[in-house]
């Protein structure tokens, strides 16, 4: 006898040959239905809350962002070069570039600011390098390259604020900057002096000072 085909089963003898078996089709509970649900939701929400939840900050004020570094001071000229890939923000040492959500068109959809107070920049220079179309342009890891090439804003100190000229001694500010006595100087006693042709505009400063509101802050170059 001739060996058949396994996809048939013998139903009442030889001429009773038939019915392909039919594969089961795989079964998905209703639990993992809900939960495969609830992950997109989550995930969606996550998205918009990166898009719009954290721009209110930023966009709160009237002035310009602070830009990444390299970026043209013409905002109109660097949002018109941005192609909004986001390398920037996904190479980014400290996690500091954050984008403008969908509902924000003033300073450009999905362009990259800085929030300097929450996360400044370290100046590890690796979104410059990675920008595909020239709105950043690269700089080496180096500080002398970074003090001659970046002017992201400049420091401005609130002596009404500032601790150092309360009468407490502070420092704060000198001691985070990666670039001290050319960008930031203490002058007795512990006072906060900015060299503005050295300031970068990083806002190392900015998000270590411990004043609620902050004693210093950065202009951003952005026009």
């Amino acid at each position: 006898m001739p060996t058949l085909p396994s996809r048939f089963t013998r139903k009442g003898g030889w001429f009773g040959w038939k019915h392909r078996i039919k594969r089961r089709r795989p079964v998905v509970s209703r639990r993992r239905f809900l939960l495969q649900g609830m992950g997109f939701l989550a995930s969606g929400l996550f998205l918009a809350h990166r898009l719009v939840g954290t721009r209110i900050t930023a966009s709160a004020s009237a002035r310009p962002p602070l830009r990444p570094p390299t970026a043209s001071p013409d905002d109109a000229r660097f949002r018109a070069s941005c192609i909004r890939c986001g390398l920037c923000g996904t190479v980014c040492e400290n996690g500091c570039i954050q984008f403008f959500g969908l509902d924000e068109g003033q300073w450009g959809v999905l362009t990259p600011y800085i929030d300097a107070r929450q996360r400044s920049c370290t100046l590890c220079m690796r979104c410059t390098r990675v920008c595909p179309t020239g709105a950043l342009s690269p700089v080496e890891h180096d500080l002398d390259a970074i003090a001659e090439s970046v002017r992201m804003g400049t420091a401005v100190v609130d002596p009404d604020r500032c601790l150092s000229y309360l009468g407490r001694v502070c420092g704060y500010c000198h001691d985070a900057c990666p670039l001290p006595q050319k960008a930031i100087r203490l002058t007795p006693p512990a006072k906060p002096v900015v060299i503005a042709d050295g300031c970068v505009g990083c806002g190392r400063c900015v998000e270590f000072c411990p004043q609620t509101p902050t004693a210093i802050d950065v202009r951003p170059v952005s026009i």
